[in-house]
């Protein structure tokens, strides 16, 4: 199987070492407004997406999916995630600071929440970052990280889905059947792009996790939504699947972002 995006190209800005944008209010501020923290805004989950799919045997497997995984070599889901996170934060906090870090160390990518607590694995990036954000006046950190949870997608009258998910990426069911409430029409499988994600505000200056606040989004999608598709896979194209990660991926980081930033 070859990588399922060898036909998209990956459009946004290419991923640097360190890159930081800043992002202020150009009102003038009051005396409440100057006790907003300065938020700093770090994603850990767009380095790779996966491909699950649901075996057809059945049995005491401890996993009964099959797992794919792709890098994604540039910084195009992070942006999307860190973007989201900004303009959540934006309708939380108007006049709060915003910085948006970009960091494409495989060692965050590698630690994802461990990173939040301290310990001899996670002391070295721990402190590196706490001096990155302390010297660009940070006072509180949003890192997205990928979760891990149950794999379930609504449909209209029940769940289905087996096994875990974590991160970005699809889950292909290509043996229930399905009959589309509108038009009766019956399928087979369905294809769900998906994001499990948590957002976390860690106070910089302790480096002490403030609020963790999780999410998963997903969509549907059936063989016969596609003119010609013959599989599950086949429902939405190779642009239209970059696409899906997008939406699910923004609604995940507005909602959990939203929720962590609330009073």
């Amino acid at each position: 199987m070859q990588a399922p995006f060898s036909r998209c190209r990956f459009q946004l800005c290419a991923a640097l070492a360190i890159g930081i944008a800043i992002a202020t209010s150009a009102s003038a501020a009051s005396a409440a407004d100057l006790l907003q923290p300065t938020y700093a805004v770090l994603s850990l989950v767009g380095d790779e997406f996966s491909v699950v799919t649901r075996r057809a045997e059945t049995g005491t497997r401890i996993d009964p999916n099959d797992r794919r995984s792709f890098p994604i070599t540039d910084a195009t889901f992070d942006s999307i995630a860190t973007n989201a996170a900004e303009q959540a934060l934006k309708r939380a906090r108007p006049v709060a600071p915003v910085l948006i870090f970009s960091i494409r160390d495989p060692r965050l990518f590698e630690l994802q929440d461990r990173l939040l607590v301290e310990s001899a694995e996670s002391h070295g990036l721990r402190e590196a970052l706490a001096k990155l954000l302390r010297d660009n006046q940070a006072s509180q950190l949003i890192v997205i990280t990928k979760r891990r949870d149950d794999a379930q997608f609504e449909l209209r009258s029940t769940r289905v889905g087996g096994g875990k998910l974590s991160g970005l990426g699809f889950y292909i069911d290509p043996y229930i059947p399905l009959t589309r409430f509108e038009t009766g029409e019956i399928d087979n499988g369905f294809l769900a792009p998906f994001a499990y994600v948590s957002v976390t505000i860690v106070d910089v200056a302790s480096m002490r996790v403030v609020r963790s606040v999780p999410a998963r989004e997903s969509l549907i999608r059936l063989s016969i939504d596609a003119k010609g598709a013959l599989r599950a896979w086949d429902a939405l194209s190779p642009e239209a699947k970059v696409d899906a990660l997008d939406q699910v991926l923004r609604r995940a980081v507005d909602k959990a972002t939203t929720a962590a930033v609330a009073d």
